[in-house]
């Protein structure tokens, strides 16, 4: 079983961080141009390193997939890097929904979207690990999401999880 999926960060605060990586990378950018004939070229070299290196991984985070490959002995999460999970290591698996909501501002109001995510958790003998799917996009607080009940019953994550379990089983 081959999927992709779309990536949501597991816990809900994270956007802010993310946000501030990128604010930073950025404010370093603005420096480097303003102050590059002051600084020394191994000083310089190192920080453009580190702001274009900064802005790889937020820009990247929008334009690489998440997907997920589950065998007869292992599940594997993959992005840039892999995370691979045996199943002998599992001893149990959780699936949760979380609806989560944001505001953005559209001329003198504001307008609240809300959308889903599926929390998938694998409960190992080395910790807990989970990931995070968008289960229903974000839209309008009061506009139907145009997904259906169907496609929300046959989620990849729940189809994951199904196929784990006969494997386990």
């Amino acid at each position: 079983m081959k999927e992709k999926y779309a990536y949501d960060p597991v816990k809900e605060d994270t956007h802010a961080i993310e946000s501030l990586i990128y604010l930073a990378a950025i404010a370093l950018v603005v420096f480097l141009f303003m102050k590059h004939s002051d600084l020394e070229r191994r000083t310089f070299r190192i920080l453009v390193f580190t702001a274009v290196s900064m802005l790889v991984c937020s820009i990247g985070r929008f334009i690489v997939p998440m997907r997920f490959r589950a065998d007869d002995s292992s599940v594997s999460f993959y992005r840039v890097l892999r995370k691979k999970i045996p199943y002998s290591s599992i001893k149990s698996i959780d699936l949760r929904t979380e609806t989560r909501s944001y505001s953005k501002k559209s001329g003198s109001k504001h307008i609240r979207y809300v959308y889903t995510v599926e929390i998938i958790t694998f409960h190992c003998d080395n910790g807990d690990h989970s990931f995070a799917g968008e289960l229903i996009p974000s839209h309008e607080i009061t506009k139907p999401s145009g997904v259906s009940e169907e496609d929300i019953a046959n989620s990849s994550f729940k189809r994951l999880k199904a196929f784990i379990e006969g494997k386990m089983a």
